[in-house]
């Protein structure tokens, strides 16, 4: 085909032209000329193509509005007279909701059509399809742990479908499984209440076998919590038993308050009420004990911490009113007797405590009578004379010794005793005072000897004597005493020995003479190796010093003479020194050896550590 010519209209430099600096610009290919040939003989087969792919969308796009039951077009259509591709679409697009009711409308829409119309096996296995994701949906209820909401949607399904037969099959798995699940919780409840916590845990494992996921996890983990839970509430009850074994009101208070703390919902809980009504009963046993202790502090704080749910309220209030009695019986008086008596005859005899409260209205009733006794001796005793003593004396000694005014009675007998005593004995006291202040010692011991051990003064007379005693033994033994040590000073040894022996045992100044008897033996036995070291010393040699000091060190701890070889000790180290200076002269080891033997006790040891650490340094 001939290419066209440019019109006349067109000026002749619109043609194309051939540009200097490309030579082969405008020039047209064969295969550019083949396709442009094509498209101008055959133009109308692509106008084709372009209309029947804007048909085709307008059809999806109609199709696709068609499915959404919301649009005007399924909601406003007359079903009866509806075409079967009308319904089974709009049934289409209910089922595309994915739900429950959405699949119902839909099998609803299309389950009137009749057998024979051409679209039934298209509609019966949409039906089919539809029926089997009711039940889908109804067993993902079931596996979340709805079971009567999964069974109303299966039994939602139309009875004529094939997925109605599947329903009561369904149906019967899911209540044989929730059944196990329950009859397993059951088990490990029961085993919970016998505190098996092994056997509950073990029990409840079996949960992970059942075909239902909220059995197997949210069931299942919940059991494990509250066997978890009921270990640790064990646990808190058994600290609470270890504290209550305390039996103090700090340590029983504390086990209260953990046992408290166990929830109603527990399986321990039980257990807990038991422990807190043993503890509670420990508490109001210890009240009970601090009451007959007359420590009424303590019994009441004791009765404050009883918890209510103890059950105790009558007791606990039987015992309050006791205690509140009982602080007027320990005013130790007629009138609070009287008055705690009065408050007891207030408790019936249909109250748990009415046996105790008896006897101690029994008990206080006698106390009564007896302290009217001991009130009416307090008064005979009030003007202090012997006979008015006495008299109370004889009035207070009728009160039985088996109340509690006994003790109290028998304290004041003794003291009026003692004042009836210290009133007959005091003049003999005074007399033997008299007798020694004149120097009479020996007729003043004699006078505090008729005052007898069970008598008030029988102390103070007894520390007169023996001081009294001591003086006049003193002033009979010290002349001899005195004589003896002047005989040992003149160097009369045996003589000064013979004299002190003569001081008996159990005297003053047995002890002393004695004493100076030891040393006087001592100086007898060390004066020969004392004179012998003396004789040693005289040589003025080292070895001869050296001997001489050991032997005054021996007779220095022995006992003997210390004092004289201490001095003689310190004279001959002193001498040792002086050789050792001589010797440090010509043979300086030799003077270190010397001096080496000077002992610590002399007078000349320090010296001699000094030219030690001098003769030692290089």
């Amino acid at each position: 085909m001939a290419r066209p010519q440019p019109s006349s209209s067109q000026p002749a430099s619109d043609s194309r032209r051939v540009s200097p600096r490309a030579p082969t610009e405008g020039r047209e290919t064969p295969l550019s000329q083949g396709l442009g040939q094509f498209l101008k003989r055959y133009w109308w087969l692509g106008l084709s193509g372009f209309l029947a792919l804007l048909a085709a969308l307008a059809v999806g796009s109609a199709v696709n509005l068609l499915r959404l039951p919301n649009l005007p077009n399924c909601r406003a259509i007359f079903w009866p007279t509806a075409s079967a591709a009308t319904r089974l679409q709009c049934a289409e697009a209910y089922a595309a909701q994915g739900s429950v009711d959405g699949y119902l409308n839909a099998i609803n829409l299309i389950q009137s059509l009749p057998q024979d119309h051409p679209l039934h096996p298209q509609i019966s296995q949409h039906i089919e399809t539809w029926s089997r994701r009711i039940l889908d949906l109804a067993e993902q209820s079931f596996q979340a742990g709805q079971m009567a909401a999964a069974i109303a949607v299966a039994r939602r399904i139309p009875i004529q479908t094939a997925g109605a037969l599947m329903v009561t099959k369904r149906v019967g798995q899911w209540q044989q499984i929730w059944k196990e699940g329950e009859t397993i919780e059951q088990g490990v409840d029961s085993l919970l209440a016998q505190l098996k916590f092994q056997e509950a845990f073990t029990q409840a494992t079996q949960l992970l076998d059942l075909d239902n996921t909220y059995w197997k996890t949210t069931r299942y983990n919940q059991l494990i919590e509250k066997i978890t839970a009921a270990r640790a509430d064990l646990d808190k009850l058994g600290k609470a038993k270890r504290l209550g074994s305390q039996r103090t009101l700090a340590a029983l208070q504390e086990a209260l308050a953990l046992a408290q703390t166990i929830d109603q919902k527990s399986p321990v809980y039980g257990e807990a009420q038991r422990v807190i009504q043993e503890l509670s009963q420990d508490l109001l046993a210890m009240a009970r004990s601090a009451l007959e202790a007359k420590n009424g502090l303590a019994a009441r704080q004791m009765l404050d911490a009883i918890p209510p749910q103890a059950n105790l309220s009558e007791p606990i209030a039987d015992l309050n009113l006791i205690l509140d009695a009982s602080q007027l019986a320990w005013q130790a008086n007629v009138a609070g007797l009287e008055g705690a008596i009065a408050r007891l005859q207030t408790l019936g005899n249909d109250r748990p405590l009415y046996g105790y409260a008896q006897n101690l209205i029994g008990q206080w009733q006698s106390e009564t009578k007896q302290r009217a006794h001991l009130d009416w001796a307090h008064q005979l005793a009030l003007r202090g004379t012997a006979g008015d003593l006495r008299r109370a004396i004889a009035e207070a000694e009728k009160v039985s010794s088996d109340t509690a005014v006994w003790s109290e009675a028998k304290a004041a007998i003794d003291g009026w005793r003692q004042q009836i005593q210290t009133a007959e004995d005091t003049p003999l006291l005074t007399q033997a005072q008299q007798q020694a202040a004149a120097g009479n010692l020996t007729g003043a011991v004699t006078t505090l000897t008729r005052i007898g051990p069970d008598r008030s003064l029988y102390s103070q007379a007894q520390t007169l004597k023996e001081r009294w005693r001591s003086d006049l033994e003193r002033k009979e033994d010290g002349p001899r005493l005195t004589q003896a040590q002047q005989l040992a000073m003149a160097g009369r040894l045996a003589e000064a020995i013979a004299l002190a022996s003569g001081i008996a045992p159990g005297r003053s100044l047995y002890d002393q003479a004695q004493a100076n008897i030891a040393i006087w033996r001592g100086q007898q036995g060390d004066a020969p190796a004392l004179q012998s070291a003396y004789q040693m010393a005289q040589s003025g040699t080292v070895t001869g010093l050296v001997e001489a000091i050991k032997i005054a060190q021996q007779l220095s701890s022995s006992g003997g003479d210390a004092g004289q070889a201490n001095q003689a000790i310190s004279a001959w180290s002193f001498d040792l020194l002086r050789l050792a200076d001589q010797e440090a002269l010509l043979n300086r080891a030799r003077a270190i050896t010397i001096v080496s033997q000077i002992p610590a006790q002399s007078q000349a040891y320090a010296e001699a550590q000094l030219r030690l650490r001098q003769w030692q340094t290089p």
